[in-house]
């Protein structure tokens, strides 16, 4: 063998020694992380995990609360509309009512103002008879 090939042996050697070294620390790291890992990561990913459950029940409550807000505002809506309608239905029949009171009250001015048209005529008339006839009275 020469000494191109000794190199090359001894040269891979010394790699493949190195790599076994980094292997080795690497799986002590490996096993010091993974203990504390462990140690220190188990407890925060279950305070995650339960941070994350309480977050999805709160997530739940609130959905449900939105949802029964929006069915109590349609009720609410719903009984607006109604209430409007029999609103509007009323004041047109107060309208109505307005409106036939109104013709009965200008009817009944129409026959007052006639009837006091006749008795001033007829008060006028008595007046003239009562002359008239004390005037003959007086005569006698």
């Amino acid at each position: 063998m020469g000494w191109a090939e000794t190199v090359t042996a001894l040269s891979t050697a010394l790699i493949a020694v190195m790599l076994s070294v980094v292997c080795v620390v690497l799986i002590l790291l490996l096993r010091t992380l993974t203990k504390t890992f462990n140690k220190d990561g188990k407890p925060a990913i279950e305070s995650f995990r339960a941070m994350v459950d309480d977050a999805t029940a709160v997530v739940g409550t609130v959905k449900g609360e939105v949802e029964g807000l929006a069915d109590t505002s349609k009720g609410i809506r719903k009984r607006a509309e109604r209430a409007a309608t029999s609103i509007e239905d009323r004041l047109r029949d107060i309208e109505t009512l307005v409106d036939v009171v109104q013709e009965e009250v200008e009817d009944t001015a129409l026959d007052v103002a006639a009837a006091l048209r006749t008795t001033r005529r007829g008060g006028k008339l008595f007046k003239r008879m009562k002359r008239a006839l004390l005037r003959r009275g007086r005569r006698h």
